[in-house]
C-alpha cells in the first residue's frame, strides 16, 4: 500500500482519496493485475485504511491501465504440480481472507471495471456492492480450460448470478462481453470507457447523499440475512431496526423531511 512497508518494495495496491471516495488501485498492470499473497493482504491493509479515513463515503476498487481489471490468481505451481497448495497450518486460503475483509467492510464498495476480469477478478467484482464497467471490458471464468474450477469465487457468484447462467459460465468455460456481463447481474452499469469516471463518480455522489449509518448496517443485514431461513431472517431483521433508529443519523433524517431540507449527517 502507498506509504506503507519497506521502501525497497514496490507497494502493488495504490490507496487515493478522491472526494467522498477512497480509491484501491491494484497496480500490476504488467502482470495484467493478478493477485499475489502480497496483493492481497495489501488490498485487506488497503480497505481498513479506508475506513478509517475521515469523510470517505465509499470504496472504489479499480485495477491499473486501461487493459485489465484483474485476471485472478497469480498462478505458480509448487513441486507437486498444484497451484492451491496451502502452507502446512494454514487453513485460510488468501483469496478466503480478502472476501471476508470486503464483507465485513463499514464502507459501500465500487467495482470500477477499467478492463477484463477473469477468474478470480471476477470474484472480486461479485464481492463489492455495485459494479460499472466500460463496454470493452471481457469476462469469464475459464478455470476449467486448465483443469481446475472457479472455487474459492463459487460463494460470491451464487450470491451474484442465476444459476443457470452461472452454470453456463462454469461448465463452458467461454469469454463475454460487458452487455452480458450487465444481464448476468454481475455488472450494475456498462458505459463508454471516456464515461466509466463520471459514471463512478455519480454512484459515489449518491450514496454519499444517503446516511452512513444507515447503509453501514443495512450492508451488514444484507449480509446476514442472505442466508438465514425466513423466520429467523425476519427476527434479525426486527432485532437491528430499533438499534439503527436511536442513532444521530436517523433522529437528523426524520428532522430534515419534516423541515424540508436536505439531511446534514452526523455519521453516528
Amino acid at each position: 500500500m502507498t506509504g506503507a512497508g519497506n521502501a525497497a518494495v514496490r507497494a502493488q495496491v495504490r490507496v487515493e482519496r478522491i472526494g467522498a471516495a477512497c480509491r484501491i488501485t491494484i497496480d500490476r498492470a504488467e502482470a495484467h493485475n493478478t493477485m499475489s499473497d502480497a496483493v492481497m493482504q495489501e488490498l485487506i491493509a488497503a480497505l481498513r485504511a479506508a475506513e478509517a479515513m475521515d469523510g470517505v463515503r465509499a470504496v472504489v476498487l479499480t485495477g491499473a491501465g486501461d487493459k485489465t481489471f484483474c485476471a485472478g490468481g497469480q498462478l505458480k505451481p509448487t513441486a507437486d504440480g498444484s497451484p492451491f497448495a496451502l502452507e502446512p497450518g494454514r487453513f485460510d486460503n488468501p483469496i478466503a481472507e480478502l472476501f471476508r475483509a470486503l464483507d465485513k467492510c463499514n464502507l459501500p464498495v465500487i467495482a470500477r471495471v477499467n478492463g477484463s476480469a477473469f477468474g478470480g477478478g471476477l470474484g472480486l467484482i461479485c464481492a463489492c456492492d455495485f459494479a460499472v464497467a466500460c463496454d470493452d471490458a471481457m469476462f469469464g471464468t475459464t478455470e476449467a480450460k486448465v483443469g481446475v474450477f472457479p472455487m474459492m469465487i463459487l460463494p460470491l457468484l451464487m450470491r451474484v448470478i442465476p444459476r443457470r447462467r452461472l452454470l453456463e459460465m462454469c461448465f463452458f468455460a467461454h469469454r463475454f462481453g460487458a452487455a452480458e456481463a450487465e444481464r448476468f447481474d454481475i455488472v450494475n452499469r456498462v458505459v463508454p470507457r471516456e464515461r466509466l469516471d463520471a459514471a463512478v463518480d455519480e454512484m459515489v455522489a449518491t450514496l454519499a447523499a444517503n446516511s452512513p449509518v444507515a447503509l453501514r448496517i443495512g450492508r451488514r443485514a444484507i449480509g446476514a440475512i442472505t442466508d438465514l431461513p425466513y423466520q429467523d431472517a425476519l427476527n434479525l431483521a426486527q432485532a437491528i431496526l430499533p438499534v439503527l433508529s436511536q442513532s444521530e443519523d436517523t433522529r437528523e433524517g426524520m428532522k430534515a423531511f419534516a423541515e424540508r431540507r436536505a439531511p446534514v449527517w452526523p455519521g453516528r
